[in-house]
């Protein structure tokens, strides 16, 4: 038996533990992440190309249906999303893990954050995004919310626009750009709605606790100490929405094994002419 094949017979090996590590192995179910919106195109505008984009990126591949809790009286957008959603106006008795993310729509569809939605559901709120479930909360405004790491107070002048707390800028702008990494997770510039922006989020507050901008804001806003580096749309934790994939070493398997199985090939197809 020559090198070739021992190396051949060795690579095929390879290929079938990697597609059993693949296959047998499945993932651990990574962290999921928060994200703060500061539109109400989805609820308020019913922005078609917006919505189903959010929802998109909430579900995060999950057959899972989004959950849409809003205490005041949920606002149906199954149409402007896409999705077949679930609607509640109580997280009492909801066990969270029956779907892909929590949406906290904004009471009224625009423009306000209720505040207290999550007092005495933050223990089930936590462990569902530990687990792998996503939230997102609509015109966030700098609340606490009971249990669950936002950004807990937000100091005055981090948020600008309807309901913000202290910082200047306008009540709404069709000024947004969505950044290189907000393309990336699938959303595309949004189209002018006439007030497609409520919420603008200072990036040296949010990005210091380790939120990412994915819709950059109008540089209108301007936040405390006078930056106008602001973000419509922002994710923390998890992997922001992006699907899992192989591991290096196991990508490292497969590639040895489709490399040897090559060979083998190529030396039986050798063989044959030389015959």
């Amino acid at each position: 038996m020559n090198l070739q094949r021992i190396f051949a017979g060795s690579a095929v090996a390879a290929l079938i533990a990697a597609g059993s590590v693949m296959v047998a192995t499945p993932a651990a179910a990574a962290p999921g992440f928060i994200a703060l919106e500061g539109s109400d195109a989805t609820s308020f505008h019913h922005d078609g190309q917006y919505s189903n984009q959010l929802f998109k990126y909430l579900k995060g591949g999950s057959a899972k249906q989004v959950l849409i809790y809003n205490r005041s009286g949920t606002i149906n957008i199954d149409a402007s999303t896409g999705f077949s959603n679930a609607y509640t106006t109580t997280l009492t008795g909801v066990t969270l893990s029956d779907y892909s993310a929590l949406y906290i729509q904004t009471p009224g569809s625009c423009c306000n954050a209720n505040n207290t939605v999550l007092n005495g559901f933050g223990g089930a709120v936590n462990t569902f995004i530990s687990s792998g479930g996503n939230l997102s909360i609509g015109d966030y405004t700098g609340g606490i919310y009971d249990g669950v790491v936002v950004g807990g107070a937000a100091p005055a002048g981090t948020i600008g626009g309807v309901g913000g707390n202290g910082a200047s800028g306008p009540g709404c702008t069709d000024k947004e750009t969505v950044t290189a990494l907000g393309i990336a997770k699938g959303f595309s510039q949004p189209k002018v709605l006439g007030c497609w922006s409520h919420q603008g989020y200072d990036n040296k507050y949010w990005g210091g606790l380790g939120y990412v901008d994915l819709i950059h804001a109008d540089p209108t806003y301007t936040f405390v100490g006078g930056s106008h580096d602001g973000s419509s749309f922002l994710a923390l934790g998890g992997t922001l929405g992006s699907h899992s994939v192989p591991e290096p070493a196991t990508w490292a398997m497969l590639v040895l094994g489709f490399g040897g199985v090559g060979a083998l090939v190529r030396n039986r197809r050798r063989v044959a002419i030389a015959a």
